[in-house]
């Protein structure tokens, strides 16, 4: 096997460590870290670059495999047209058919399992920002909901108070009544006593009226 077909077989390899890792059941700190590092990491990114080139040339050695099949193919069909087989040319054909549906297969699965390794990635990246989400609206909520907690405490207490307020202000209310009885009933008293002390005072001064009649006779 040459070099650049070793070299697609150890990319083949790293993609499949990296699918076994993705679907692997690891915590979400775990995971997301990794993934989080991936993405944001400059040197991931510069491999990431190298790759898609490298990924360019093995689409060109699978476009070159398929066309040595089908030569390959064409002359196994003009050998079976002949009348004498060598079977030397025979078996190194076979040979070479061999190789190149191996080639195919290895730069095709290669391919195939870098376009599933990227949707797969980016199905987990959207997983675990959901995740986060979900995460970040949970304490969005307990905390509202604590917030209406306190609320309905505060509400409550509020409402005490107020019954409180009520309660003094209808003893204030009627303490005001009481009062202006009180003085409805002093100022009656007032009036009244001015009125013996007029009577009083209208007695006395006829007595001395009488007094002095009495003397002068």
């Amino acid at each position: 096997m040459t070099i650049y077909y070793t070299l697609t077989f150890g990319i083949l390899v790293t993609e499949m460590i990296i699918f076994g890792l993705l679907v692997l059941p690891l915590p979400s700190k775990w995971r997301r870290a990794m993934l989080t590092f991936a993405s944001k990491s400059p040197l991931v990114g510069k491999a990431l670059y190298v790759l898609k080139i490298v990924f360019g040339f093995i689409f060109v050695l699978f476009i070159d495999t398929i066309n040595r099949l089908q030569r390959i193919d064409g002359s196994d069909h003009e050998g079976e047209r002949q009348q004498h087989y060598d079977y030397s040319y025979e078996a190194n054909l076979k040979a070479k058919k061999f190789y190149a549906q191996r080639n195919l297969y290895l730069t095709g699965f290669t391919l195939f399992l870098s376009l599933i390794l990227e949707r797969t990635s980016t199905l987990v990246l959207q997983v675990l920002k959901r995740e986060e989400e979900l995460e970040n609206l949970k304490k969005e909520t307990q905390t509202t909901t604590d917030g209406h907690k306190r609320v309905i405490e505060s509400e409550d207490q509020y409402k005490k108070e107020i019954n409180s307020l009520k309660e003094e202000l209808k003893t204030l209310k009627q303490q005001e009544r009481d009062y202006e009885t009180l003085k409805k009933q002093v100022a009656q008293q007032a009036a009244e006593y001015d009125r013996l002390a007029d009577e009083r005072n209208a007695l006395e001064r006829a007595a001395a009226g009488n007094s002095e009649v009495k003397k002068d006779l």
